[in-house]
């Protein structure tokens, strides 16, 4: 039971792996005996056995870092993504979605039997219902960054939000993919995290000019931000072999923020319901 995670010696690839949840998943996933191939465009100070840099919204350089990276993987981690302001909304999807398909579906073919991708959402793309068909529309494109820019360019003013849009994708893309991917045995999980303390957050209160009251509004009852280490924890439990029946689920880490809503005990301030 010394390896009950099941992450010992198995190749893991995690984007967004120089800060917050990444970073934290990577270092988890350091310490838990994984051999760890990080993406990303800063400087990863993790002691990874493969530090790549890719820009998420360049298709070369992930294309790049693919030549690179194991032939065969276990887990892939989805952390990478930027808020929207002070990123244009354009992209903000690009990186955040666009990017993450587009690598999500070139590592498929790699994952053994028994592996899970997991992706961070958040709590912004929990009212994907009702724009369910825009999503679904968008999901429609061929995997290409060119499709992806020519549709959002089009429809720039159904979108204004960047990235409350790209974070309904993850969560849509996710449910969507589960019934193909368990044909290959393969698991693919979200998480939707309520507001975390990270250099993210940082972003988009300063740069971005969203007042700290506002944030606060989407705080759960306990009153406090989550850690990059409160979400990092989440998805590698959810790919881990604790979790090796769970699939096609947006799991909401926000210390019950949404069961809240369900409830009624507080403002639906996202379409949640």
């Amino acid at each position: 039971m010394n390896d009950i995670l099941g992450y010992k010696g198995k190749n893991v690839v995690v984007t967004g792996a120089a800060s917050g949840m990444g970073q934290a998943a990577a270092q988890l996933l350091v310490d838990l005996g994984a051999s760890v191939h990080a993406l990303d465009i800063a400087d990863i100070s993790v002691p990874v056995e493969q530090s790549l840099k890719v820009d998420m919204k360049d298709a070369a350089t992930m294309d790049a870092a693919l030549s690179e990276l194991p032939g065969e993987i276990y887990a892939l981690f989805n952390c990478a993504g930027v808020p929207s302001p002070p990123f244009s909304a354009l992209d903000t999807v690009l990186i955040n979605f666009t990017g993450l398909r587009y690598l999500t579906e070139a590592l498929i073919p790699r994952m053994v039997e028994g592996g899970s991708i997991a992706s961070i959402a958040s709590t912004a793309g929990m009212g994907w219902k009702p724009n369910l068909q825009r999503v679904r529309d968008f999901l429609s494109l061929d995997n290409s960054f060119d499709a992806a820019v020519k549709w959002l360019q089009e429809n720039a003013a159904e979108v204004p939000d960047g990235y409350g849009f790209s974070k309904q994708c993850i969560i849509v893309y996710t449910m969507s993919q589960a019934k193909e991917l368990a044909q290959q045995g393969v698991r693919i999980n979200c998480i939707a995290p309520s507001p975390t303390d990270s250099g993210f957050m940082t972003k988009l209160k300063g740069e971005g000019q969203i007042p700290e009251e506002a944030v606060a509004l989407f705080l759960p009852s306990n009153g406090r931000y989550a850690t990059g280490e409160d979400m990092g924890s989440a998805v590698v439990m959810l790919n881990s072999e604790l979790a090796r029946f769970v699939s096609g689920n947006n799991l909401p880490v926000d210390f019950g923020y949404c069961a809240e809503i369900t409830m009624g005990q507080r403002d639906d301030l996202l379409g949640l319901a």
